[in-house]
């Protein structure tokens, strides 16, 4: 079960997949279209740039613009634009010194060239014409674009969300140039290198904050401490239905705060899904962004072991929290009791990542420690010392 905190909210019962059937998506684009988005978009994102530097960007490369519709539509209802930039264009973004107002057509690939990065230069999708973007993800992810960096700034608290439900992390170091604010889908083995995964990003000494992934006994005691002060102590469950059996059948996630244990997650893997249960944050940093970061970390775990799909058991008053991670109600959805709170099945449909775990991985990357596939396992220092 997954509980914390309460918020109120119901959240939509249409799937990933129901969505993306009902959108429609073409590169065909034309002046009258692209003035009334853009007008449209201004409205709700802010000011973006001239309708025709739009049109000379997709006359450039049909790739860069896409417009949205539903299926029973006359007209486009949103669009979304990325700048694909060669290495001089890849080299002004880093530096600050790309002019996305009006960016100049030498920083851009030709249409049937590979890029040096991807920018999401501006996403309008709303409502439901949102799950375009996985149309878009699946477009980049062809042979040409499927190992280049892409990179985006999101205007809006939505779009932040957005970004992350799609994978992005905010915050990067590239080339020697620092991006806080910026959000980064890392595609190409340099960045990847440079960037540690959620699910790994605390290392005892090194980085006092962060996430990591339970693989030692001492660890596994600070995660039923946790579950024992917040469920037990707080909401009364009993002991026999908070530690019910799974703990050593699961992967935990553990989340530090200046090297102090304060949140987890428990993961439990199935054929076709993943499951996500026991969140848990303590009391005195509910305040923080401590449960959002373990939720995406332990999503960004099940996109990196190949999984396309997150179930889990939400307490009904919780619904709108789960709604930022792309959680929704389970078609035919059972409600049920647990510990006297009412809880419901809810579903996430997901991308695995470009290096997710495969058949295809070396021997070694395969044996290495949970949650660390990013970096190389003991046996592989063993054998380089052997050389």
């Amino acid at each position: 079960m997954i509980r914390q905190t309460p918020t109120n909210s119901l959240m939509k019962k249409t799937t990933l997949q129901q969505a993306i059937t009902r959108v429609k998506v073409t590169n065909q684009v034309d002046v009258d279209n692209v003035s009334r988005l853009l007008v449209q978009a201004e409205a709700a994102i802010g000011t973006l740039t001239d309708a025709s530097v739009i049109l000379k960007v997709a006359n450039h490369n049909p790739d860069s613009i896409w417009l949205f519709s539903r299926q029973d539509g006359e007209r486009p209802e949103g669009f979304h634009a990325f700048l694909l930039l060669n290495e001089k264009g890849r080299k002004e973004l880093l530096a600050g010194t790309l002019d996305l107002r009006n960016p100049p057509l030498d920083c851009m690939v030709c249409q049937g060239e590979s890029p040096a990065v991807i920018y999401v230069w501006a996403l309008y999708t709303p409502g439901i014409l949102a799950a375009g973007m996985n149309t878009m993800l699946d477009h980049f992810a062809s042979p040409r674009y499927a190992r280049v960096d892409m990179i985006s700034r999101a205007a809006t608290t939505h779009g932040e969300r957005a970004m992350q439900r799609l994978g992005f992390v905010k915050g990067f170091a590239l080339d020697g140039f620092d991006h806080p604010d910026l959000f980064i889908l890392a595609r190409s083995q340099k960045a990847r290198q440079s960037q540690r995964p959620r699910y790994d990003s605390y290392e005892r000494g090194q980085a006092r904050t962060g996430i990591t992934v339970v693989h030692e006994i001492s660890d596994l005691m600070k995660v039923a401490a946790i579950r024992s002060a917040v469920y037990i102590g707080e909401q009364s469950c009993p002991y026999d239905e908070e530690f019910d059996g799974n703990d050593f059948a699961a992967t935990h996630l553990l989340a530090y705060v200046d090297d102090e244990p304060v949140g987890c997650m428990r993961v439990r893997f199935f054929g076709d899904f993943a499951k996500l249960e026991r969140l848990a944050i303590r009391k005195e940093y509910r305040s923080s962004r401590v449960a959002f970061q373990l939720v995406r970390a332990s999503v960004d775990l099940c996109r990196a072991k190949g999984f396309r799909r997150i179930y889990g058991h939400a307490r009904k008053d919780l619904l709108h929290f789960w709604k930022h991670f792309g959680f929704n109600v389970k078609d035919n959805a059972t409600e049920f009791d647990f510990s006297g709170i009412d809880f419901v099945e809810m579903l996430d449909e997901i991308h695995p990542t470009n290096d997710a775990i495969s058949l295809a991985d070396s021997p070694y990357r395969i044996i290495r420690p949970e949650g660390q596939w990013s970096r190389p396992g003991i046996l592989e220092g063993a054998m380089a010392s052997a050389l």
